[in-house]
């Protein structure tokens, strides 16, 4: 950056429910997760509203996104994703310690899977 005051809020609009929708995470989920309003983050997400620092901070806690992400980088193209793409990216923003609980959830619920998709 160029000592600029930073003011594409419509892309990063775009890449907040880019990422929100990359982990399957609803409005009203971020809503609650960052401490605002479902009509805060739509108008956020179409480019009408600015944040503060601590709003960007909420949102990249609540997503698991670093700032740079949203602030400039990656894809800025809206896409519908797949269950499978939704939960590889949700996969693939856990720690390790994340990923042990997603992993023991998974076994007790699926522990009979193969009975399921008779």
């Amino acid at each position: 950056m160029d000592g600029k005051e930073f003011n594409n809020w419509q892309d990063f609009g775009i890449r907040v429910k880019n990422a929100r929708n990359s982990i399957g995470m609803t409005v009203e989920t971020l809503a609650e997760k960052s401490h605002r309003t479902e009509n805060f983050i739509s108008r956020i997400e179409s480019g009408k509203k600015s944040c503060s620092i601590h709003t960007l901070y909420q949102f990249c806690k609540s997503m698991n996104i670093s700032a740079d992400d949203l602030l400039f980088g990656g894809k800025m193209e809206e896409k519908d994703y797949s269950d499978k793409e939704i939960i590889e990216n949700m996969i693939n923003k856990c720690n390790e310690k994340q990923l042990k609980i997603v992993k023991g959830v998974l076994i007790a619920m699926f522990s009979d899977f193969d009975e399921l998709i008779k």
